[in-house]
């Protein structure tokens, strides 16, 4: 998902919010390991803000700052900004959001002040997901971090370092580590779609396997197959959109190659018509790996386990 905040003034580029919140280790640890639910494709950790809680909230690297359920910060008196600002992302409808800090964040032995977040109404996205979700973890809370999301053991570690650097990259089926850089998301130049070049997205946000934006159709020339597609429905935080849902031949990230996979084709007028990458890699993907995101080095690192 995407969330960044529109300025009031419609000439100017969307707002780019950086704050790195104070992230304190306990006991001064060298990695802290929190278990998460791996719930309907979803990464779900409990959260206590300012000593209340636990609140369920998704870890999502494709959310800019991060979020909170809009009734969920007026119960924990959150100061917002009284002017509410359309956030991006998917779906057709209007979502307003409202600029807040959440001053103390604890998950498990992990403690961070001040992080930046959107409140933003989450009912549509808790309707969708079967169950209550009160925020979401983003980048306000990861930018400056070195997180490994074990999804086969349901554990998320922020590390002190990161095992792999860029002296000692690898490109195998087991094992890759490429570069990223950050654009409203994490994204990856060294991808494949189909045999074709595409800048992608590693979206823990999403529960799906990979997604098309709509530039990335007509790039790879598969208007035809969209047209035949099967109809499929999707929710980000600007409600429902419509979308359809087909077959790849093939999507090669660094060395790991996968054939025929499942694929999203986000719909016209959806909120992916402008994105700086072109392919979307979600949860259902991932959660096959050990994944490492150096935000210090701009790193990336999918393992086989």
């Amino acid at each position: 998902m995407n969330m960044r905040i529109a300025p009031i003034l419609p000439s100017c580029l969307l707002m780019i919010i950086v704050c790195l919140p104070s992230f304190a280790q306990n006991n001064k640890e060298q990695m802290i390991e929190i278990p998460f639910e791996f719930y309907r494709n979803e990464i779900i950790l409990q959260v206590n803000v300012n000593g209340k809680g636990p609140f369920s909230m998704m870890l999502d690297t494709g959310t800019d700052p991060s979020a909170v359920d809009l009734n969920t910060a007026r119960e924990l008196g959150l100061k917002l900004d009284p002017i509410g600002r359309k956030g991006t992302g998917g779906g057709t409808e209007v979502n307003l959001m409202y600029k807040t800090k959440l001053p103390l964040v604890e998950i498990g032995g992990l403690t961070a002040k001040n992080v930046e977040a959107g409140a933003i109404d989450l009912s549509k996205i808790s309707e969708r997901l079967g169950r209550p979700l009160q925020g979401v973890l983003g980048h306000s809370l990861l930018n400056g971090r070195i997180v490994q999301i074990d999804y086969p053991n349901h554990v998320v570690r922020f590390l002190s370092q990161s095992p792999f650097s860029k002296t000692n990259q690898v490109n195998t089926s087991k094992r890759t580590t490429l570069s990223f850089r950050y654009s409203d998301n994490v994204v990856i130049d060294d991808v494949l779609v189909n045999g074709k070049k595409l800048v992608a997205n590693l979206d823990t946000g999403s529960s799906g396997t990979f997604a098309l934006t709509p530039a990335a159709v007509s790039y790879l020339g598969l208007e035809e197959e969209v047209s035949k597609a099967a109809v499929s429905t999707g929710v980000g935080y600007n409600g429902a959109s419509e979308n359809r849902e087909g077959k790849l031949n093939n999507v090669t990230i660094g060395g790991i190659s996968l054939d025929a996979p499942t694929v999203i084709f986000f719909g016209k007028g959806t909120g992916r018509d402008k994105r700086s990458w072109g392919l979307n890699i979600g949860n259902a993907i991932l959660k096959d790996f050990v994944v490492i995101i150096d935000y210090r080095n701009k790193l990336i690192t999918l393992e086989r386990p």
